[in-house]
């Protein structure tokens, strides 16, 4: 079908409308889903932003230069999550300056553009400056950056928080296995992935050794999480919970991914709703986001290293995974375990439903 781009990942095939980067359906292309997706991505293409984005610029112009980022090398090798909210930002800034001359830009500019935004949106817009800014400085049409003197905003935040062990089982005791809320809960928090992840996971994710991996969205480094192969030393407390899992997804219809509704591929949305909802409906105010953090941590506790996390979780460098073991070492000081004590792992769940 014209206008698809199609990226492989692994044995599957993930295609995207091209032109506004909009995934579409995990279906045949002749599928009418699959159609009446694509269709609905062309007409978002429409209307005046739609026309100035195809309209010619002049040369020379930052919007010449955002549309010379966006067609780059670098740009194409970016995961398609990434590209997406990097286009929003880069439509945005050729909306509002598209027309200033390149040479012609300051620190000083850019600054007064990220003024108007918040501490969180102006650092992400401060990544497209600097990726449109660095880009021209490569190809020659600027002799220097001045993005790089533009120093990011300090946000002191510990992002979403992780679920405690008491709002786990406080979460399974309100929602038993054979619920849907149960089996959407169970796979993120096993396997730790994010909602835009896990949506897409199913049994293609899993080898012949056992073990379900998956390339990220956000970051496209591979993360391996054990499924059905013998549990590493660190998680071998694990294995009742691990069939807990198996045995909630089992009340779902299957198909090409675990949490297909009717059908049809869970969105990302709907997929967080239906943890959010039942979090709250459970008395637990977190969401799926905090699940991720949940099971990192527990691989921290348990004693996993960090080089653990940084596979199970899919991280880029061990910096990141270090933030887990070195709050892990510093409640071990605290409880003895240098000395022979236990960190209490995750408590197995529904033991004897997952047995049957």
């Amino acid at each position: 079908m014209k206008g698809v781009r199609r990226q492989r990942r692994g044995e599957r095939v993930v295609k995207y409308h091209r032109a506004s980067g909009i995934r579409l359906p995990d279906l045949p292309e002749t599928h009418p889903d699959f159609v009446a997706a694509w269709a609905a991505a062309e007409a978002s293409l429409t209307g005046p932003a739609a026309l100035a984005r195809k309209a010619p610029v002049a040369a020379g112009t930052l919007a010449a230069a955002i549309r010379a980022e966006k067609t780059s090398r670098p740009f194409a090798e970016l995961s398609s999550l990434y590209q997406s909210i990097l286009r929003k930002d880069f439509d945005a800034m050729e909306a509002a300056y598209g027309t200033a001359p390149l040479k012609g830009l300051r620190s000083r500019h850019i600054e007064a553009d990220l003024d108007k935004l918040s501490a969180d949106a102006a650092n992400k817009r401060l990544k497209a400056w600097r990726r449109v800014m660095g880009g021209a400085r490569r190809r020659g049409e600027i002799e220097s950056d001045p993005s790089i003197e533009v120093r990011r905003i300090k946000v002191k935040t510990e992002g979403f928080p992780a679920w405690t062990q008491d709002e786990v089982e406080q979460f399974r005791a309100r929602w038993p296995i054979g619920t849907v809320q149960r089996a959407c809960f169970e796979l993120v928090c096993w396997t730790g992935a994010r909602t835009n992840d896990a949506v897409r996971l199913g049994p293609c994710n899993i080898d012949h050794g056992g073990v379900l991996s998956y390339r990220q969205s956000k970051t496209a480094n591979p993360a391996m999480v054990p499924w059905s192969n013998p549990l590493p030393g660190y998680a071998a407390a694990w294995a009742a919970e691990r069939e807990t899992v198996k045995a909630a997804l089992a009340c779902l219809s299957g198909g090409f991914t675990f949490l297909e509704a009717n059908g049809r591929v869970r969105s990302v949305k709907g997929l967080g709703n239906v943890i959010s909802e039942a979090a709250r409906g459970a008395g637990v105010e977190k969401s799926a986001h905090g699940l991720r953090k949940y099971r990192l941590t527990a691989i921290a506790e348990a004693g996993g290293s960090a080089h653990a996390i940084m596979a199970w979780g899919g991280h880029q460098t061990l910096v990141e995974a270090e933030h887990y073991t070195r709050a892990a070492d510093r409640r071990r000081l605290v409880m003895g375990v240098e000395q022979g004590g236990n960190v209490v792992s995750p408590r197995s769940p529904d033991t004897k439903t997952a047995k049957k």
